[in-house]
């Protein structure tokens, strides 16, 4: 079978959730589905959820990431906030962020706890600025988990990116192109 035109294709937003169940529930994806739709349906009617066109991605019993359609990112969050019970568990689902495809949507919102804690393979790196561990290297780009939480406050991510120009110290020799590492 053919795909079709990247005209012709519908435009998607990933939108990536977390689940808080009271007590230590574990919530089932075809149960959270199961409301997604009853509540779409109960708003928004049977033209609007076949417009919206939701779709459970991946759900760990905590996060989750949801596929809609790009006009209807708000009817999504709207569904989302109106789950208040799932099985006679009181629920509720907060919204992390949206994005195009699902590899950033994964990547900004939805990192491995791993990756979080700092504690990926014992490298750190002490600089002046900024200490931390580092999470993963790239060519000559480090992603560093800081010690000092406030350096990552008001932005999307948990870990700050490095280069090796940060990394060399910036003095008048660096050109760069140092390793670093």
């Amino acid at each position: 079978m053919r795909s079709r035109l990247p005209v012709l294709r519908t435009r998607r937003r990933y939108m990536a959730f977390e689940l808080e169940a009271e007590g230590a529930r574990t919530i089932q994806p075809k149960d959270l589905m199961d409301e997604i739709f009853a509540i779409q349906f109960s708003l928004f009617g049977e033209s609007g959820a076949a417009a919206n066109r939701i779709k459970l991605i991946t759900f760990n019993g905590r996060r989750g990431l949801l596929r809609c359609h790009h006009q209807h990112l708000s009817d999504t969050r709207a569904v989302l906030a109106a789950i208040c019970s799932i099985r006679e568990w009181r629920v509720a689902l907060h919204t992390k962020g949206v994005s195009g495809t699902i590899k950033a949507a994964t990547e900004k919102y939805l990192p491995p706890l791993h990756e979080i804690s700092g504690e990926s393979d014992g490298r750190r790196i002490e600089l002046v600025e900024i200490s931390g561990c580092i999470i993963r290297t790239q060519g000559l780009e480090v992603d560093l988990c800081p010690d000092d939480r406030s350096k990552t406050k008001g932005s999307d991510t948990r870990y700050l990116g490095l280069t090796s120009f940060d990394l060399s110290g910036g003095h008048e020799h660096a050109d760069g192109t140092a390793d670093g590492l």
